[in-house]
């Protein structure tokens, strides 16, 4: 059984993601990605927008078809 993954090196939440606590968010992607653990990202809202900040992956679960993002925000470029 093949299982398709792909490596990324930037996070773009399209608006899904979800406050856990403080500056974690939760991320819930379609389909098996690949992001490095404890390495900064650059983080945007969709792919054709500017970045908005700097995020950092602290877990990483696949399941059911999904990839789970738990994220920590370290620098935001505005308010918004």
């Amino acid at each position: 059984m093949q299982m398709p993954i792909t490596m990324h090196t930037n996070l773009v939440t399209l608006g899904q993601e979800k406050r856990l606590d403080g500056n974690v968010f939760q991320l819930i992607l379609q389909g098996y990605q690949l992001f490095i653990l404890d390495h900064p990202f650059t983080l945007s809202k969709n792919e054709n927008n500017s970045p908005i900040g700097k995020a950092v992956v602290k877990e990483l679960t696949w399941k059911e078809g999904s990839t789970y993002l738990v994220y920590e925000l370290i620098d935001l470029h505005g308010v918004n």
